[in-house]
């Protein structure tokens, strides 16, 4: 019976860059296309939680949230700090994949997209302060300043195009069937 020994790494690349993984401790990332040298990074645990990723490819833009709870309070002091520095930061989200002793055996980068913000909450449960980080990523233009597509429609030329009627005839065309292009 196969075992599947992986987990994710996350690397935010701000001047001063910010990488964790999902597991417990420190471990070694080895220099690769994305990280540009060695470095020993931490792991969050269960603390963190990822959503589903999806590849953008001829589709629309995704938006994510990630998720750490359970976060000290000089964590939250230094997120709050490095805030400034995640809108527009490419961010990383990799796959590591590790043999039967848990030695990492390769990283595969599966989402790239970049930092539009980290905000801090925090709750009170059970008489205890519970403190979360919330790191809101993207790919694609996911701003919702774009306009909706335009469709090859006689009104959308005309509206841009009074006297074009180049788009005339498009109601009438539907697969199988062929125009006759110029005039009648």
């Amino acid at each position: 019976m196969p075992s599947y020994r992986e987990s994710f790494v996350f690397y935010i690349d701000t001047p001063d860059p910010a990488v964790f993984w999902s597991g417990v401790g420190p471990l070694l990332l080895a220099a690769d296309a994305v990280v540009p040298s060695p470095i020993i990074i931490m792991g969050a645990g269960q603390l963190v939680d990822i959503p589903a990723l999806e590849q953008l490819i001829n589709g629309k833009a995704q938006r994510l949230e990630v998720t750490l709870s359970g976060v000290s309070e000089e964590t939250v002091a230094l997120a709050a700090e490095e805030a400034p520095t995640i809108p527009g930061a490419p961010v990383y989200i990799g796959r590591i994949e590790f043999d039967e002793n848990w030695q990492v055996v390769a990283i595969e980068w599966e989402w790239t997209g970049q930092g539009i913000g980290l905000s801090v909450s925090s709750q009170d449960s059970s008489g205890l302060r519970v403190r979360s980080l919330v790191l809101t990523i993207g790919a694609g233009d996911t701003s919702r300043r774009r306009s909706a597509f335009a469709y090859f429609t006689d009104a959308d030329q005309r509206y841009d195009f009074p006297d074009d009627a180049v788009f005339s005839n498009v109601g009438g065309i539907s697969q199988g069937t062929t125009r006759r292009w110029g005039p009648n």
